[in-house]
């Protein structure tokens, strides 16, 4: 079950999806970069190190600039990116962090997605209901796949959900390039928008009582969260329960498709497949914290202010951790990984992806025998972040 072959289209030949970031691996695991003044930590054990770090902060969004922000308009001096998005629990520490956290953790309890599971059968079911020989994975299986289940699990409208997409885009370049005053302007509006959709929602008499926003709803009557966090949270499980989930379900079989692996995928056992892929193509590439004291590791000395992007798909590529790591090997056995994170910032949607994932992979390797791409991937970049945007595939 070990295959590094290219896209099988003619003569096309492409590189590994993931080389933009590899080249990463081939300097010192702690490494900075004196132009933008940012770490990048690529090492598999620096990065479980700095993860659980005390001295390193999530609240980069409030303390976090580069170089890039320092020529930026001013508005932005108290802080990056938004409000809405400074108040996100995954970029809060302590006891602020763990009391957001807790007030939707129980919508992704192992009962939780028990439930949950037969809604999510049921919509790939609907999506392969009647499918011609031909499928985009992105537009006719991880998007709508994806935005369906995060309405269901807020209790959003079903018509909200095509909207997740564009708004998912916007708020994602706002996390990176929020210095472009047309991506501060667009994520903000992402913002906005999915605000007033949660507060119409909020105000309905059909909203689901089992709903996401059922809970949220019953902590701000009871005092446990403020109505700007309440629509935050709503707001970070819209953009995070949905875009990683749907990249990784479009990664996921472009790498299958990469390593010529459909043969083997349809023979793995879905658990131990979703994991090597999960390494092998990390939906989440990066996450960045910043120093709140100074840190010394491998020699290098990180100081109090600096930010630090911990690569978590370099790391997952790393051969001090994973014997040949470039190699997609679908029954791979890993004790863990880094596609989610670690400790107390551990991804809290991480079952559900692992649920929504194993069950495409389910149902699609029994139901086609063969496939092949009908051209290579198309992926975009919007405001400097790639999209993979097309994944047609011909199928029987």
């Amino acid at each position: 079950m070990s295959s590094r072959c290219p896209y099988a289209h003619a003569a096309v030949v492409q590189p590994d999806p993931c080389t933009d970031y590899l080249a990463l691996k081939e300097v010192a695991p702690v490494h900075r970069d004196e132009v933008l003044g940012v770490w990048f930590i690529t090492g598999t054990e620096q990065v479980g190190e700095l993860i659980r770090h005390p001295a390193l902060s999530s609240a980069w969004p409030e303390r976090g600039r580069t170089v890039l922000h320092d020529g930026a308009d001013a508005a932005n001096a108290g802080g990056r990116t938004a409000d809405t998005v400074r108040r996100w629990f995954m970029f809060n520490d302590g006891t602020r962090h763990k009391t957001l956290r807790g007030l939707v953790a129980p919508l992704f309890s192992a009962s939780r997605l028990a439930r949950l599971r037969p809604f999510v059968e049921e919509q790939i079911d609907d999506m392969f209901t009647g499918r011609p020989g031909r499928i985009d994975v992105m537009a006719d299986l991880a998007v709508p796949l994806s935005s369906r289940v995060i309405c269901r699990v807020l209790g959003l409208p079903a018509e909200i959900a095509p909207r997740l997409e564009g708004w998912s885009q916007d708020i994602a370049a706002l996390l990176v390039a929020d210095y472009l005053p047309e991506v501060s302007r667009r994520g903000d509006l992402a913002l906005s928008q999915i605000q007033h959709a949660v507060g119409a929602a909020l105000g309905s008499p059909d909203l689901p009582p089992d709903s996401g926003l059922a809970l949220l709803k019953k902590a701000q009557e009871s005092g446990e969260a403020d109505e700007a966090d309440i629509e935050a949270i709503a707001g970070l499980i819209v953009y995070a329960g949905f875009e990683t989930t749907s990249t990784f379900i479009g990664k996921a079989l472009r790498s299958v498709l990469h390593a010529g692996a459909w043969r083997d995928l349809r023979s793995a056992d879905p658990a131990t497949a979703v994991e090597e892929l999960l390494r092998f193509d990390t939906s989440v590439r990066q996450i960045a914290r910043v120093a709140t004291a100074p840190i010394t590791l491998d020699g290098q000395r990180i100081e109090a202010g600096d930010l630090v992007l911990l690569m978590l798909g370099a790391a997952n590529r790393d051969p001090g951790a994973f014997a040949d790591p470039d190699a997609l090997r679908l029954d791979r056995s890993i004790r863990k990984h880094l596609a989610f994170g670690q400790g107390q910032h551990y991804c809290l949607g991480a079952g559900l992806a692992r649920m929504e994932v194993q069950i495409v992979i389910e149902k699609i390797s029994r139901a086609w025998q063969d496939v092949r791409l009908v051209e290579p991937p198309t992926t975009r970049l919007h405001f400097g972040i790639p999209v993979l945007e097309r994944l047609e595939l011909e199928v029987s």
